[in-house]
């Protein structure tokens, strides 16, 4: 029987850049950091509460950056803004209602590699 996902791609260009944007902005951990392959480490996150690590992996030229990458859940998202904009993250789109789904939240921001990050809320 599946139990959960290990990890889930994240296309990054800069490993040093993308970690200190997770680390130090949105608080992730480091769970693991060794060598790969040439010129590429093997990194996985730990989300803080969360079973599921994202994995760093190569970013190909003429991905699209439109399309969501990941999507979060938070407590609450107008919150969560708050606090990863005083930490210097940019957003795209600021806490709104989905409108994909009333009563749900949901805002948008980029990554240091340019990936489009969502953090919705539970939908009621």
């Amino acid at each position: 029987m599946l139990k959960y996902v290990k990890f889930s791609e994240l296309p990054v260009v800069d490993q040093d850049r993308a970690v200190r944007f997770y680390t130090e902005k949105v608080g992730f951990r480091i769970a693991q950091d060794s060598a790969y392959k040439e010129g590429w480490r093997w990194i996985e996150l730990e989300v803080p509460g969360a079973r599921t690590h994202i994995l760093f992996t190569q970013q190909q030229p003429g991905m699209p950056a439109d399309t969501p990458r990941l999507v979060f859940v938070a407590d609450d998202v107008d919150a969560t803004y708050r606090e990863l904009v005083d930490k210097g993250v940019e957003f795209v789109t600021a806490p709104s209602e989905a409108p994909w789904s009333p009563g749900q939240r949901f805002a948008q921001f980029r990554d240091s590699e340019g990936n489009n990050i969502v953090i919705t809320s539970q939908p009621r």
